[in-house]
């Protein structure tokens, strides 16, 4: 794409703005929306549908459905290197250390990973360790991958915090506790604007295991974020993300692409 400004490591960057991360309440983007509006939010975003399935607009139910469409087979191959953390979603990314006080920096403001997770007393457990935080674009599809092979611990569904509405971090969200093959105890937090609109996808109740590469799930409104929490020592992200992070700008990152290493795995 022309014009498009490059960070350390080469992959787009741009200026981390504080209202990227003041999202509105959304409504559910199911049966509320005529078809029309999807050939709408193509041409006002940009929106390829080629390296989707389907590539038709007339082909989805709705317009949640075309949201959370999925993309075509081949088109967001999972990196291979055995030590990898794959990317869960296409989106824009910051990474942080999470602080002794157990709160991460975003744009000025400092957000409580104990709020985040809900309160139930583990956030202590990742003092030293890193937060990756992706914003997904309004053009971009609105699912999700597992991120390893694990098993489901706990999953948390969570009202948003009165005294935070403004933020996506305390938004409805749902908080998955797991323990995964390359990174042990594992927090992913999948944030939105509405308290319906995550849809967990491939979940067994009877089997909590999950498989690296599968779809874990999806959104079903516009604003939307995925953050990841890491204990100290058991991943470390490229280093460009750590630099374009420093310099307030987010970081471009596809589905499926390697984000960083583990220190550490465990057998499975």
């Amino acid at each position: 794409m022309s014009g498009e400004v490059r960070g350390y490591g080469a992959r787009p960057v741009i200026e981390a703005k504080k209202s990227k991360y003041l999202p509105v309440v959304n409504k559910l983007r199911l049966g509320l929306f005529p078809k029309a509006e999807i050939k709408i939010h193509m041409e006002k975003y940009g929106v390829d549908l080629s390296v989707c399935d389907p590539d038709d607009p007339s082909e989805y139910e709705n317009f949640g459905d075309y949201l959370a469409r999925a993309f075509r087979e081949g088109e967001r191959p999972v990196d291979g290197a055995p030590n990898s953390l794959i990317c869960p979603c296409d989106g824009w990314l910051t990474a942080h250390f999470i602080n002794n006080l157990c709160t991460i920096p975003v744009n000025g403001h400092m957000y409580s990973v104990d709020k985040l997770m809900g309160g139930e007393g583990d956030a202590k457990d990742f003092v030293g360790g890193l937060a990756l935080i992706i914003r997904l674009d309004e053009a971009d599809p609105h699912r999700f991958i597992n991120i390893d092979d694990g098993v489901i611990c706990d999953v948390r569904r969570l009202d948003a915090e009165k005294n935070q509405e403004g933020s996506m971090f305390f938004g409805p969200r749902t908080c998955t506790v797991m323990n995964t093959r390359r990174f042990h105890g594992v927090v992913q937090v999948e944030a939105c604007g509405n308290p319906k609109g995550v849809e967990q996808l491939g979940q067994d109740d009877n089997n909590p295991a999950f498989r690296r590469g599968e779809v874990k799930g999806r959104f079903l409104c516009s604003t939307a974020g995925i953050i990841l929490l890491f204990k100290k020592g058991m991943m470390f992200p490229d280093d460009e993300f750590m630099v374009n992070t420093r310099n307030c700008l987010e970081t471009r990152v596809r589905m499926g692409e390697k984000l960083g290493v583990a220190l550490s795995m465990m057998a499975f």
